[in-house]
Protein backbone atom coordinates (compact mmCIF):
# COMPACT_ATOMS: atom_id res chain seq x y z
CA UNK A 1 0.00 0.00 0.00
CA UNK A 2 1.37 3.41 -1.06
CA UNK A 3 1.20 6.73 1.00
CA UNK A 4 -1.70 7.22 -0.95
CA UNK A 5 -3.49 4.36 0.39
CA UNK A 6 -3.10 6.16 3.50
CA UNK A 7 -5.57 9.07 2.52
CA UNK A 8 -8.76 6.81 3.92
CA UNK A 9 -9.16 8.00 7.30
CA UNK A 10 -6.81 6.92 10.27
CA UNK A 11 -8.26 6.97 14.11
CA UNK A 12 -5.51 7.59 16.68
CA UNK A 13 -7.23 4.60 18.20
CA UNK A 14 -9.50 1.88 17.23
CA UNK A 15 -9.43 -2.83 18.12
CA UNK A 16 -8.92 -5.20 20.88
CA UNK A 17 -8.17 -8.91 20.30
CA UNK A 18 -11.06 -10.67 20.68
CA UNK A 19 -10.44 -11.76 24.57
CA UNK A 20 -11.06 -7.76 25.43
CA UNK A 21 -13.99 -6.97 23.01
CA UNK A 22 -16.51 -7.70 25.83
CA UNK A 23 -14.03 -5.69 28.31
CA UNK A 24 -13.99 -2.69 26.70
CA UNK A 25 -17.39 -2.46 25.72
CA UNK A 26 -19.14 0.52 27.73
CA UNK A 27 -15.32 1.89 28.44
CA UNK A 28 -14.77 5.68 28.06
CA UNK A 29 -11.98 6.87 25.66
CA UNK A 30 -8.62 7.99 27.00
CA UNK A 31 -8.53 11.39 29.23
CA UNK A 32 -8.69 12.49 32.63
CA UNK A 33 -12.00 13.81 32.08
CA UNK A 34 -15.17 12.03 33.27
CA UNK A 35 -18.34 11.05 30.93
CA UNK A 36 -21.49 12.50 32.99
CA UNK A 37 -25.25 12.13 32.07
CA UNK A 38 -27.40 13.94 34.82
CA UNK A 39 -26.42 13.24 38.36
CA UNK A 40 -24.41 10.14 37.66
CA UNK A 41 -20.69 10.42 36.62
CA UNK A 42 -19.16 7.70 34.95
CA UNK A 43 -15.13 7.34 35.44
CA UNK A 44 -13.14 7.30 31.92
CA UNK A 45 -10.83 4.61 32.04
CA UNK A 46 -7.27 5.07 30.39
CA UNK A 47 -5.48 2.23 28.14
CA UNK A 48 -1.65 1.88 27.15
CA UNK A 49 -0.39 -0.73 25.10
CA UNK A 50 0.77 -4.42 25.93
CA UNK A 51 4.44 -3.93 27.49
CA UNK A 52 6.23 -6.70 29.70
CA UNK A 53 4.47 -9.01 32.18
CA UNK A 54 1.04 -7.67 30.46
CA UNK A 55 -1.45 -10.46 29.14
CA UNK A 56 -4.02 -10.41 26.71
CA UNK A 57 -6.46 -13.18 27.20
CA UNK A 58 -3.99 -16.33 26.92
CA UNK A 59 -2.72 -16.40 30.44
CA UNK A 60 -4.33 -15.07 34.11
CA UNK A 61 -3.24 -11.59 35.13
CA UNK A 62 -3.00 -11.05 38.59
CA UNK A 63 -6.06 -8.54 39.74
CA UNK A 64 -4.47 -5.92 41.00
CA UNK A 65 -5.95 -3.30 43.77
CA UNK A 66 -6.12 -0.63 41.06
CA UNK A 67 -10.47 -0.09 40.46
CA UNK A 68 -10.92 0.46 37.49
CA UNK A 69 -8.29 -2.28 36.60
CA UNK A 70 -5.88 -0.84 34.05
CA UNK A 71 -6.31 -1.87 30.13
CA UNK A 72 -3.43 -3.25 28.14
CA UNK A 73 -4.81 -2.62 24.39
CA UNK A 74 -2.89 -4.53 21.19
CA UNK A 75 -3.28 -3.22 17.30
CA UNK A 76 -5.02 -5.03 15.27
CA UNK A 77 -3.28 -6.49 12.78
CA UNK A 78 -3.40 -5.69 8.95
CA UNK A 79 -5.23 -7.44 6.82
CA UNK A 80 -2.89 -8.94 4.51
CA UNK A 81 -3.25 -9.35 0.44
CA UNK A 82 -3.45 -13.41 0.56
CA UNK A 83 -6.82 -13.12 3.31
CA UNK A 84 -10.46 -12.58 3.27
CA UNK A 85 -12.62 -10.53 5.66
CA UNK A 86 -15.23 -12.77 7.28
CA UNK A 87 -18.97 -11.26 8.00
CA UNK A 88 -21.06 -13.19 10.96
CA UNK A 89 -23.90 -10.76 9.47
CA UNK A 90 -28.31 -11.51 9.46
CA UNK A 91 -30.59 -9.13 9.38
CA UNK A 92 -31.79 -7.24 12.81
CA UNK A 93 -28.77 -8.10 14.58
CA UNK A 94 -27.75 -4.96 16.58
CA UNK A 95 -24.50 -5.26 15.83
CA UNK A 96 -22.47 -7.43 13.14
CA UNK A 97 -18.70 -9.59 13.91
CA UNK A 98 -15.85 -9.08 11.08
CA UNK A 99 -13.21 -11.37 11.34
CA UNK A 100 -10.10 -11.30 9.22
CA UNK A 101 -9.64 -14.64 7.42
CA UNK A 102 -6.98 -16.76 6.51
CA UNK A 103 -8.64 -19.14 3.76
CA UNK A 104 -5.38 -21.37 3.63
CA UNK A 105 -5.56 -22.54 7.11
CA UNK A 106 -9.40 -21.35 7.91
CA UNK A 107 -8.21 -19.41 11.10
CA UNK A 108 -10.23 -16.33 11.69
CA UNK A 109 -8.33 -13.58 12.92
CA UNK A 110 -8.65 -10.14 14.39
CA UNK A 111 -12.01 -9.51 15.03
CA UNK A 112 -13.79 -6.14 14.22
CA UNK A 113 -17.53 -5.46 15.56
CA UNK A 114 -19.66 -3.06 13.54
CA UNK A 115 -23.17 -1.81 13.22
CA UNK A 116 -25.40 -3.31 10.73
CA UNK A 117 -26.57 -1.84 7.53
CA UNK A 118 -30.32 -1.47 6.91
CA UNK A 119 -30.40 -4.58 4.48
CA UNK A 120 -27.78 -6.02 4.12
CA UNK A 121 -24.40 -5.16 5.97
CA UNK A 122 -22.01 -2.38 4.52
CA UNK A 123 -18.80 -3.31 4.79
CA UNK A 124 -15.50 -2.84 3.24
CA UNK A 125 -11.96 -4.41 4.35
CA UNK A 126 -8.70 -2.79 2.82
CA UNK A 127 -5.28 -4.48 2.79
CA UNK A 128 -3.07 -2.75 4.59
CA UNK A 129 0.27 -2.31 5.50
CA UNK A 130 0.63 -0.91 8.85
CA UNK A 131 -2.16 -1.06 12.11
CA UNK A 132 -2.59 2.46 11.69
CA UNK A 133 -3.86 1.90 8.02
CA UNK A 134 -7.97 1.35 7.86
CA UNK A 135 -9.05 -2.28 7.68
CA UNK A 136 -12.63 -1.93 7.75
CA UNK A 137 -15.11 0.53 6.99
CA UNK A 138 -19.10 0.17 7.55
CA UNK A 139 -21.50 2.28 6.92
CA UNK A 140 -23.77 1.49 10.16
CA UNK A 141 -27.59 2.27 11.75
CA UNK A 142 -27.72 2.79 15.40
CA UNK A 143 -30.96 2.56 16.74
CA UNK A 144 -31.02 3.73 20.28
CA UNK A 145 -35.00 2.65 20.50
CA UNK A 146 -35.40 -0.02 17.80
CA UNK A 147 -37.41 0.83 14.89
CA UNK A 148 -39.46 2.92 17.16
CA UNK A 149 -36.57 5.91 18.10
CA UNK A 150 -34.22 8.14 16.56
CA UNK A 151 -30.98 6.60 14.44
CA UNK A 152 -27.86 7.21 13.73
CA UNK A 153 -26.47 6.80 10.59
CA UNK A 154 -22.51 7.03 10.41
CA UNK A 155 -19.61 5.67 8.23
CA UNK A 156 -16.61 4.68 10.69
CA UNK A 157 -13.34 3.35 9.77
CA UNK A 158 -11.96 0.84 12.23
CA UNK A 159 -8.08 0.17 12.32
CA UNK A 160 -5.57 0.41 15.07
CA UNK A 161 -7.14 -0.31 18.84
CA UNK A 162 -10.49 0.01 17.45
CA UNK A 163 -11.47 1.93 20.62
CA UNK A 164 -11.85 4.90 18.90
CA UNK A 165 -13.14 4.25 15.33
CA UNK A 166 -13.26 7.54 12.75
CA UNK A 167 -16.51 8.52 12.30
CA UNK A 168 -18.58 10.73 9.84
CA UNK A 169 -22.45 11.02 11.19
CA UNK A 170 -24.77 11.20 8.41
CA UNK A 171 -27.76 13.53 8.32
CA UNK A 172 -30.84 12.31 9.71
CA UNK A 173 -32.54 11.59 6.31
CA UNK A 174 -29.84 9.31 4.57
CA UNK A 175 -30.62 5.46 3.68
CA UNK A 176 -27.78 4.11 2.53
CA UNK A 177 -28.62 1.66 -0.11
CA UNK A 178 -27.03 -1.73 1.26
CA UNK A 179 -27.11 -4.14 -1.40
CA UNK A 180 -23.73 -5.17 -2.44
CA UNK A 181 -22.47 -2.88 -5.32
CA UNK A 182 -24.41 -0.25 -4.37
CA UNK A 183 -21.80 1.54 -2.67
CA UNK A 184 -17.86 2.27 -2.56
CA UNK A 185 -15.22 3.79 -1.45
CA UNK A 186 -13.16 6.09 -4.52
CA UNK A 187 -9.83 4.11 -5.31
CA UNK A 188 -7.43 6.59 -3.67
CA UNK A 189 -9.94 6.68 -0.27
CA UNK A 190 -11.16 10.01 0.01
CA UNK A 191 -14.49 9.37 -0.51
CA UNK A 192 -17.36 7.05 0.41
CA UNK A 193 -20.31 7.14 -1.88
CA UNK A 194 -23.36 5.16 -1.56
CA UNK A 195 -26.40 5.39 -3.73
CA UNK A 196 -29.24 6.99 -1.28
CA UNK A 197 -32.93 5.60 -1.11
CA UNK A 198 -34.41 8.54 0.19
CA UNK A 199 -32.56 11.01 -2.01
CA UNK A 200 -32.97 8.82 -5.45
CA UNK A 201 -29.52 9.06 -5.79
CA UNK A 202 -26.10 9.33 -5.28
CA UNK A 203 -24.34 11.11 -1.37
CA UNK A 204 -20.85 11.30 -0.88
CA UNK A 205 -19.11 11.18 2.04
CA UNK A 206 -15.41 12.40 2.56
CA UNK A 207 -13.35 10.56 4.63
CA UNK A 208 -10.87 12.98 5.41
CA UNK A 209 -13.15 15.45 6.69
CA UNK A 210 -15.32 13.00 8.36
CA UNK A 211 -18.84 14.81 7.09
CA UNK A 212 -20.47 14.50 3.97
CA UNK A 213 -19.51 16.28 1.22
CA UNK A 214 -22.16 16.59 -1.11
CA UNK A 215 -25.91 14.70 -3.17
CA UNK A 216 -27.20 14.48 -6.00
CA UNK A 217 -30.82 13.46 -6.95
CA UNK A 218 -31.00 11.17 -10.12
CA UNK A 219 -34.19 9.73 -10.41
CA UNK A 220 -35.09 6.70 -12.14
CA UNK A 221 -31.08 5.06 -12.31
CA UNK A 222 -28.42 2.95 -10.46
CA UNK A 223 -28.78 1.84 -7.88
CA UNK A 224 -25.04 0.96 -8.24
CA UNK A 225 -21.93 2.52 -7.63
CA UNK A 226 -18.86 1.51 -9.79
CA UNK A 227 -15.88 3.60 -9.42
CA UNK A 228 -13.25 4.57 -11.24
CA UNK A 229 -11.04 6.92 -9.69
CA UNK A 230 -13.33 10.14 -8.45
CA UNK A 231 -15.99 8.66 -11.27
CA UNK A 232 -18.95 6.74 -10.45
CA UNK A 233 -21.02 4.83 -13.24
CA UNK A 234 -24.19 3.17 -13.06
CA UNK A 235 -27.43 2.08 -15.20
CA UNK A 236 -30.69 3.73 -15.62
CA UNK A 237 -32.85 0.87 -16.72
CA UNK A 238 -36.25 2.21 -17.73
CA UNK A 239 -34.29 4.24 -20.75
CA UNK A 240 -31.55 1.37 -21.22
CA UNK A 241 -28.49 4.21 -20.52
CA UNK A 242 -25.34 3.95 -18.82
CA UNK A 243 -24.36 7.02 -16.55
CA UNK A 244 -21.33 8.68 -15.02
CA UNK A 245 -21.31 10.65 -11.93
CA UNK A 246 -18.18 12.73 -11.31
CA UNK A 247 -17.11 13.60 -7.49
CA UNK A 248 -15.50 16.98 -8.04
CA UNK A 249 -12.46 18.30 -6.64
CA UNK A 250 -15.20 19.63 -3.66
CA UNK A 251 -16.68 16.24 -3.10
CA UNK A 252 -19.98 17.52 -5.04
CA UNK A 253 -20.74 14.70 -7.38
CA UNK A 254 -23.20 15.70 -10.43
CA UNK A 255 -24.11 13.90 -13.54
CA UNK A 256 -21.71 14.57 -16.12
CA UNK A 257 -22.65 11.65 -19.11
CA UNK A 258 -24.90 9.15 -20.41
CA UNK A 259 -24.91 6.75 -23.54
CA UNK A 260 -27.79 4.93 -24.50
CA UNK A 261 -26.00 1.35 -24.83
CA UNK A 262 -28.05 -1.34 -23.35
CA UNK A 263 -30.35 -3.58 -25.55
CA UNK A 264 -34.45 -3.00 -25.38
CA UNK A 265 -34.85 -6.26 -23.48
CA UNK A 266 -32.30 -5.12 -20.47
CA UNK A 267 -33.42 -6.28 -17.17
CA UNK A 268 -31.50 -4.79 -13.93
CA UNK A 269 -30.54 -6.89 -11.18
CA UNK A 270 -30.41 -6.39 -7.02
CA UNK A 271 -26.74 -7.35 -6.32
CA UNK A 272 -23.95 -6.70 -8.64
CA UNK A 273 -20.18 -6.91 -8.87
CA UNK A 274 -16.65 -4.97 -9.89
CA UNK A 275 -13.34 -5.90 -11.28
CA UNK A 276 -11.31 -3.05 -9.44
CA UNK A 277 -8.27 -4.11 -11.31
CA UNK A 278 -9.94 -4.31 -14.88
CA UNK A 279 -12.10 -1.81 -13.77
CA UNK A 280 -15.05 -3.74 -15.27
CA UNK A 281 -18.43 -4.63 -13.96
CA UNK A 282 -20.41 -7.52 -13.83
CA UNK A 283 -24.55 -7.46 -14.21
CA UNK A 284 -26.39 -10.52 -13.80
CA UNK A 285 -30.22 -9.31 -14.67
CA UNK A 286 -32.96 -11.05 -13.43
CA UNK A 287 -34.12 -12.56 -16.78
CA UNK A 288 -30.38 -14.46 -16.43
CA UNK A 289 -28.81 -12.08 -18.99
CA UNK A 290 -24.98 -11.62 -18.06
CA UNK A 291 -23.50 -8.14 -18.60
CA UNK A 292 -19.58 -7.49 -18.23
CA UNK A 293 -19.33 -3.30 -18.56
CA UNK A 294 -15.92 -2.26 -19.33
CA UNK A 295 -14.90 1.52 -17.88
CA UNK A 296 -11.41 1.27 -18.75
CA UNK A 297 -12.02 3.92 -21.19
CA UNK A 298 -14.80 5.44 -19.68
CA UNK A 299 -18.21 5.62 -20.36
CA UNK A 300 -18.89 2.71 -22.95
CA UNK A 301 -20.31 4.38 -26.93
CA UNK A 302 -21.20 1.12 -28.57
CA UNK A 303 -24.23 -1.17 -28.03
CA UNK A 304 -23.32 -3.42 -24.90
CA UNK A 305 -24.54 -6.91 -25.23
CA UNK A 306 -24.60 -9.65 -22.48
CA UNK A 307 -21.97 -12.26 -23.07
CA UNK A 308 -24.47 -15.50 -22.27
CA UNK A 309 -27.47 -16.26 -20.24
CA UNK A 310 -27.08 -17.83 -17.23
CA UNK A 311 -30.38 -19.86 -16.66
CA UNK A 312 -30.17 -23.35 -15.93
CA UNK A 313 -32.46 -26.28 -16.24
CA UNK A 314 -32.17 -27.64 -13.07
CA UNK A 315 -32.05 -24.42 -10.56
CA UNK A 316 -32.18 -20.66 -10.47
CA UNK A 317 -29.10 -18.55 -10.70
CA UNK A 318 -28.65 -17.01 -6.93
CA UNK A 319 -25.20 -15.29 -6.08
CA UNK A 320 -22.51 -14.13 -8.41
CA UNK A 321 -18.74 -12.50 -8.19
CA UNK A 322 -16.42 -11.55 -10.90
CA UNK A 323 -12.43 -11.06 -9.79
CA UNK A 324 -10.39 -8.24 -9.61
CA UNK A 325 -9.01 -9.32 -13.22
CA UNK A 326 -12.46 -9.10 -14.82
CA UNK A 327 -11.40 -13.11 -16.40
CA UNK A 328 -13.29 -15.43 -14.21
CA UNK A 329 -16.92 -15.08 -13.05
CA UNK A 330 -18.90 -17.58 -10.24
CA UNK A 331 -22.83 -18.00 -10.44
CA UNK A 332 -24.14 -20.15 -7.16
CA UNK A 333 -27.39 -21.90 -8.00
CA UNK A 334 -30.08 -22.93 -6.02
CA UNK A 335 -32.12 -26.59 -6.12
CA UNK A 336 -35.38 -24.70 -6.96
CA UNK A 337 -36.82 -22.64 -9.92
CA UNK A 338 -38.34 -20.09 -7.60
CA UNK A 339 -36.69 -16.53 -7.01
CA UNK A 340 -33.99 -17.44 -4.45
CA UNK A 341 -35.10 -13.49 -2.62
CA UNK A 342 -38.43 -15.26 -2.11
CA UNK A 343 -39.33 -17.19 1.32
CA UNK A 344 -40.11 -20.83 -0.44
CA UNK A 345 -36.59 -20.20 -2.80
CA UNK A 346 -34.57 -23.40 -2.43
CA UNK A 347 -30.94 -23.92 -1.24
CA UNK A 348 -27.48 -23.11 -2.43
CA UNK A 349 -26.16 -26.47 -3.82
CA UNK A 350 -24.02 -25.98 -6.86
CA UNK A 351 -21.98 -22.90 -8.26
CA UNK A 352 -20.71 -22.73 -11.60
CA UNK A 353 -17.24 -20.62 -12.64
CA UNK A 354 -16.98 -19.46 -15.71
CA UNK A 355 -15.03 -17.63 -18.36
CA UNK A 356 -15.81 -13.78 -18.06
CA UNK A 357 -15.14 -12.99 -21.33
CA UNK A 358 -17.85 -15.60 -22.97
CA UNK A 359 -19.49 -17.24 -19.96
CA UNK A 360 -17.91 -20.58 -21.11
CA UNK A 361 -18.04 -22.92 -18.01
CA UNK A 362 -14.51 -23.70 -16.22
CA UNK A 363 -15.89 -26.10 -13.88
CA UNK A 364 -19.34 -26.92 -11.92
CA UNK A 365 -19.17 -27.52 -8.46
CA UNK A 366 -21.83 -29.50 -6.82
CA UNK A 367 -21.89 -29.60 -2.99
CA UNK A 368 -19.77 -33.17 -3.59
CA UNK A 369 -17.65 -31.58 -5.31
CA UNK A 370 -17.28 -28.64 -2.88
CA UNK A 371 -16.87 -31.06 0.06
CA UNK A 372 -19.79 -29.14 2.04
CA UNK A 373 -23.23 -29.96 3.26
CA UNK A 374 -24.00 -26.06 2.53
CA UNK A 375 -22.68 -23.00 0.86
CA UNK A 376 -22.82 -19.89 2.71
CA UNK A 377 -20.98 -17.22 0.51
CA UNK A 378 -17.90 -17.42 -1.90
CA UNK A 379 -15.24 -14.80 -3.07
CA UNK A 380 -11.91 -14.35 -5.32
CA UNK A 381 -8.67 -14.07 -3.49
CA UNK A 382 -7.42 -10.31 -4.38
CA UNK A 383 -5.04 -11.70 -7.02
CA UNK A 384 -7.70 -13.08 -8.62
CA UNK A 385 -5.73 -16.40 -8.49
CA UNK A 386 -7.79 -18.45 -6.15
CA UNK A 387 -11.68 -18.98 -5.56
CA UNK A 388 -12.92 -20.08 -2.28
CA UNK A 389 -16.42 -21.54 -1.35
CA UNK A 390 -17.46 -21.23 2.50
CA UNK A 391 -20.44 -23.91 4.00
CA UNK A 392 -21.33 -26.61 6.13
CA UNK A 393 -18.62 -29.06 7.34
CA UNK A 394 -19.39 -32.60 7.41
CA UNK A 395 -16.57 -33.37 9.20
CA UNK A 396 -17.65 -31.00 11.82
CA UNK A 397 -18.75 -31.17 15.76
CA UNK A 398 -21.11 -28.62 16.76
CA UNK A 399 -23.05 -25.80 15.14
CA UNK A 400 -20.76 -23.88 14.65
CA UNK A 401 -18.19 -26.02 12.48
CA UNK A 402 -18.19 -24.17 8.95
CA UNK A 403 -15.25 -24.94 6.19
CA UNK A 404 -13.23 -22.93 3.16
CA UNK A 405 -12.72 -24.51 0.15
CA UNK A 406 -9.75 -23.00 -2.52
CA UNK A 407 -9.77 -23.61 -6.20
CA UNK A 408 -7.86 -22.95 -8.80
CA UNK A 409 -9.74 -19.76 -10.57
CA UNK A 410 -7.78 -20.94 -13.78
CA UNK A 411 -8.42 -24.65 -14.12
CA UNK A 412 -11.42 -25.10 -11.00
CA UNK A 413 -8.87 -27.58 -9.57
CA UNK A 414 -8.86 -27.76 -6.37
CA UNK A 415 -6.28 -26.29 -4.08
CA UNK A 416 -7.03 -26.25 -0.17
CA UNK A 417 -9.49 -26.87 2.33
CA UNK A 418 -9.52 -25.91 6.01
CA UNK A 419 -11.77 -26.01 8.89
CA UNK A 420 -13.14 -22.85 10.27
CA UNK A 421 -11.52 -22.01 13.51
CA UNK A 422 -11.64 -19.11 16.19
CA UNK A 423 -14.67 -17.17 15.16
CA UNK A 424 -17.13 -16.95 17.48
CA UNK A 425 -20.45 -17.50 15.32
CA UNK A 426 -20.91 -18.74 12.16
CA UNK A 427 -20.12 -16.37 8.96
CA UNK A 428 -22.38 -15.74 6.38
CA UNK A 429 -20.79 -13.23 3.77
CA UNK A 430 -16.66 -13.49 2.30
CA UNK A 431 -15.68 -10.51 0.83
CA UNK A 432 -12.52 -9.51 -0.42
CA UNK A 433 -10.43 -7.02 0.83
CA UNK A 434 -9.75 -3.95 -1.61
CA UNK A 435 -6.64 -2.14 -2.71
CA UNK A 436 -6.41 1.69 -2.57
CA UNK A 437 -4.19 3.67 -3.60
Amino acid sequence: MTSRSRRLVRPAAAVVPLALLVTLTGCGSSGDDANTAGDITYPTVEFSTPGEGISLGHDDQEIGDTIPEPLHVAEIDPIRRDQLVAVAGGFGKLELGVNVLDPKTGVAGSRIVVGPGIWDPVIHGFVGETPSDPAVLAAEVWRPRGSRGAADFTVSTYSGNLLEPAEALLPDVARVHSRPGSNAVTSDGRYFVTWDDGLYGVRVVDLETKQQSGAVQIVGCGPFTWTVDHEIYSVCEETGELIRISVGDDGVPAETARAKVLPEDFVSARKVGWAAEARKALLVGENGDVYVFDFSNGLPQGAVTPIGNAGQPDGRFASDVIDNTGTRIAIAYTDSPIHPSSARGGDLTRIVLSDAANLAPIRSLSLQDLGLTDIASMAFSVDGATFYVLGGNPEGQGEAAQRIVGFDAATGQQVSSAEISGNVEDFTDLLTPEVIG
